[in-house]
C-alpha cells in the first residue's frame, strides 16, 4: 500500500458518499452507474438510476426491452448514445454471454459504449482488478499532488503513476475515494486544501497554486448553427420523425427543422416543399440555445399546421412512448400545449 493509498483510503472509510450504487459488486448495477455518471452529476443520475432498476432489474430484463423503451426512460439525461450503447451490451451479454459480465477491463472494452475509463471502473469495483478509474476527477488529483507540467491529452495520460499509487488490496474503493475526494475537496475551483487528507504529499499546495493544475488545454471552438423548428399539428396529432441511428441524437424522435433563420413565409414554403400538405403557419414559439460538446444549436420556432405529411413521418397524440431529446425541450412543450384541447392555437385552422 502505497502512502497516498493508505492515506486516502482512511478518509474514506471516514467520509464516503452514501450513493444508490455503492455496497455493491454487482457488475450490472456497477455498469449502469458508470455510464449514467459519464458527464452527468450525480443529483441527477440518482432518480434515473432507481427508475431503470425498477424497470430492468437485471441485465436479461433490459436486452429484451425495445429501443424505443430505452431511450424513452432515459430522456433528459442527454447524450443518448449512451444509452444505445447500453441497450447493445446488454444484448451481448445476456444473449452472447449468458447474463455474464466479462471480468477484466481488457474484455469489458470491447463490449458497445464502454471506453477505458468505464472499463477500469467496472472491473475495479465489481471484480477487483487493480486497474485505475481516470477521468478528471482522479487526473485533477494526481496532477496536483505531482504537480504534472504538461497538458494532459486523455486522463489515461497519468496511467503510470495512477498504478504506483494505486492500493492492490481495495482497487474498487480506492477509485472511488479519488472520486469523492475530487468531487468534496479537490475542486477545479477554491480546493479545499486545508481538509485534505493528502495535503502533505501534494505539490501543488506546496506551491500555493493548486487551481493551475491541470494545465489548461487550448478551448473547445464550438461550431454555431441555426435553425427553425416547427411544431405542425396535423388532424389533432404532431408531426415526428426519428432521427438516423447514427451521429448526433440517433434514434430519436425530431419535429421538422429547417436550417436558418426562416420567416414564416419561408418557413410555409419550405414546409410545402418537403411534403407537407397544404402547410400554413399559425404563429411563433420561443426561441431556444442547446450547447454540445463541439456545437451549438440557435433556434427559433413557430407552430404550424397540415393536411398530411410526407413519407417518412409520423404523427403522435402523445410522448409518452416517444423520446424527445432535451435540446428540443421547448418545442415538445410548445407541441403538449398544441395537443391540449383547451389550447388556443387548437382554435386556429
Amino acid at each position: 500500500m502505497s502512502e497516498l493509498s493508505n492515506l486516502l483510503l482512511k478518509w474514506y472509510d471516514r467520509h464516503r458518499r452514501d450513493l444508490p450504487w455503492r455496497g455493491t459488486a454487482d457488475p450490472y448495477r456497477v455498469w449502469l452507474s458508470e455510464i449514467m455518471l459519464q458527464q452527468t452529476r450525480v443529483e441527477t443520475v440518482a432518480g434515473y438510476y432507481d427508475r431503470f432498476l425498477s424497470r430492468f432489474p437485471t441485465v436479461g430484463d433490459l436486452a429484451r426491452a425495445e429501443t424505443d423503451e430505452v431511450l424513452k426512460l432515459w430522456e433528459g439525461l442527454g447524450y443518448y448514445s449512451r444509452a444505445r450503447c447500453l441497450h447493445a451490451a446488454a444484448k451481448v451479454v445476456a444473449l452472447d454471454r449468458g447474463g455474464r459480465f466479462p471480468e477484466t477491463a481488457a474484455e469489458l472494452k470491447k463490449l458497445p459504449g464502454i471506453g477505458p475509463y468505464a472499463a477500469n471502473a467496472v472491473a475495479s469495483i465489481a471484480f477487483g482488478q487493480p486497474v485505475p478509474a481516470l477521468d478528471g476527477n482522479q487526473a485533477r488529483i494526481l496532477t496536483r499532488v505531482l504537480a504534472w507540467d504538461a497538458p494532459l491529452k486523455t486522463p489515461f495520460d497519468l496511467e503510470a503513476p495512477a498504478m504506483e499509487f494505486m492500493d492492490f488490496q481495495r482497487p474498487g474503493d480506492y477509485n472511488q475515494a479519488l472520486m469523492d475526494l475530487g468531487s468534496a475537496i479537490c475542486m477545479p475551483k477554491a480546493p479545499k486544501c486545508n481538509q485534505c487528507p493528502l495535503k502533505s504529499l501534494c505539490a501543488a499546495a506546496r506551491e500555493g497554486d493548486p487551481e493551475s493544475f491541470p494545465r489548461k488545454k487550448p478551448p473547445i471552438v464550438r461550431q454555431e448553427s441555426e435553425w427553425t423548428v416547427a411544431v405542425v399539428r396535423c388532424g389533432g396529432r404532431v408531426a415526428v420523425r426519428r432521427r438516423p441511428s447514427g451521429g448526433l441524437l440517433g434514434g430519436l424522435y425530431e419535429f421538422p427543422m429547417l436550417e436558418g433563420r426562416l420567416s414564416p413565409d419561408a418557413l410555409q414554403s419550405a414546409l410545402t416543399d418537403a411534403g407537407f400538405a397544404n402547410a400554413r403557419v399559425l404563429g411563433p414559439l420561443p426561441p431556444s440555445r442547446h450547447v454540445f460538446t463541439h456545437r451549438i444549436w440557435r433556434m427559433v420556432g413557430a407552430s404550424a399546421a397540415a393536411d398530411g405529411v410526407p413519407d417518412g413521418w409520423m404523427l403522435v397524440a402523445n410522448f409518452t412512448e416517444t423520446a424527445i431529446p432535451s435540446a428540443l425541450r421547448v418545442y415538445r412543450e410548445a407541441a403538449e400545449d398544441l395537443l391540449n384541447e383547451n389550447s388556443e392555437w387548437r382554435k386556429i385552422k
